[in-house]
């Protein structure tokens, strides 16, 4: 790798991000915040003084943890709680778990009697997104985070403490969304492995620097991809195996948009800067699309999911469906049927680290790029 390497600072974290955590607390004397992906709302621990620091257990083979969470649990919380057993978060001065399902609500209670002298919070985010008192319910919540987190800090964030970090927070949601906008353009260049690694070192670097350090990045380059490239649209978790987007590229399927809690989902949405800051952040939450798990009424689900799709301008949908995640698969069979009633081709993958094989999954990407492209006679 070139010394000058614009996307080094980003590779560097994504690949190392604990090391990096460890150093930078060395380094400022503050306090490292973890949360469970997805939906927890990092301007808050920012505005508290803290690093918001993501955690993702997908891609950690488990042994430890297997003595406390039954088999078929998912591997996001599986290999997340072997990375605590294993003493790898130890830089952690707090934990925030959301409760987005069964398993997550269960971890909570693992991680405060495991680690009890790791303060934790589960941030019980509501699950009836079109409930009457979503709005006041969430809002209590994220109150709470605030006063939790500033606890834990010594800071209890004020009003300009958090409209400062979410106008941060949004000046890097839109670059980052210009990234996507890029990759789609030059794909030889902004492939999909520089936008994982783009996203992933954000969820865990300082943003002030992750923002900066993307002005170096090749945003001018006007050259066209030199890549036969195939529009898809993804939608699941995290991005599991770890590699598949470095798959996509080697297949060149180039994704125009995506719906993974650590990809574009994560980013669509800025909090409005017009009224409370609290409020501000309720609102990017509801208007986030909806994730595996909360409840909204079922039809207007699917509809606008087909819609997204459709205006996407994708040859088909890749569902990356985490192995025992009991919400992907309830919303699934829903979603492919209205895909195939529509004419839009999808591909269905179960992954995990436990019992998937990575070669398996290329296999069937590759086909299914075949498919899509019209490759096939």
């Amino acid at each position: 790798m070139k010394a000058d390497d614009p996307w080094k600072p980003f590779k560097d974290i994504a690949t190392e991000p604990l090391e990096f955590a460890r150093s930078w607390k060395a380094a400022n004397g503050a306090k490292v915040i973890g949360h469970l992906i997805p939906d927890v709302p990092e301007e808050i621990l920012h505005a508290a003084g803290a690093l918001p620091f993501a955690i993702e257990g997908a891609g950690v083979s488990a042994s430890h943890a297997q003595a406390y969470l039954p088999a078929y649990t998912c591997n996001h919380a599986m290999g997340t709680l072997e990375m605590a057993l294993r003493g790898d978060l130890d830089m952690l001065d707090g934990m925030v778990i959301p409760y987005v399902c069964d398993t997550t609500r269960n971890l909570v209670h693992l991680w405060q009697r495991l680690f009890p002298a790791m303060p934790s919070e589960l941030l019980r985010l509501p699950k009836r997104i079109e409930f009457g008192s979503v709005r006041d319910y969430a809002r209590a919540e994220f109150t709470r985070l605030a006063e939790s987190v500033g606890a834990i800090t010594g800071r209890i964030p004020g009003a300009d403490d958090l409209r400062a970090s979410i106008s941060l927070y949004n000046a890097s949601r839109a670059r980052l969304r210009g990234a996507y906008e890029r990759h789609r353009a030059n794909s030889s260049v902004w492939t999909a492995e520089n936008l994982r690694v783009l996203l992933a070192s954000a969820s865990r670097a300082p943003r002030e620097e992750h923002l900066a350090w993307m002005e170096a990045l090749p945003w001018e380059d006007g050259a066209a991809s030199t890549l036969e490239a195939v529009p898809v649209y993804v939608r699941g978790k995290v991005w599991d195996p770890p590699d598949i987007l470095a798959m996509f590229d080697r297949l060149g399927l180039v994704v125009v948009r995506d719906e993974v809690a650590t990809g574009f989902r994560w980013i669509q949405q800025d909090a409005p800067l017009d009224r409370d800051p609290i409020d501000a952040l309720v609102e990017r939450y509801l208007s986030t699309i909806t994730y595996a798990g909360y409840h909204a009424e079922p039809r207007g689900l699917v509809t606008s999911f087909v819609e997204r799709v459709k205006a996407s301008g994708a040859a088909g949908v890749i569902f990356l469906n985490p192995k025992f995640c009991e919400a992907a698969g309830f919303d699934t069979p829903d979603f492919n049927k209205a895909l195939e009633n529509a004419g839009i081709p999808t591909l269905i993958l179960e992954t995990s680290t436990r019992g998937v094989s990575p070669g398996q999954i290329q296999i069937r990407l590759e086909a299914f790029r075949e498919m899509i492209s019209g490759e096939l006679p």
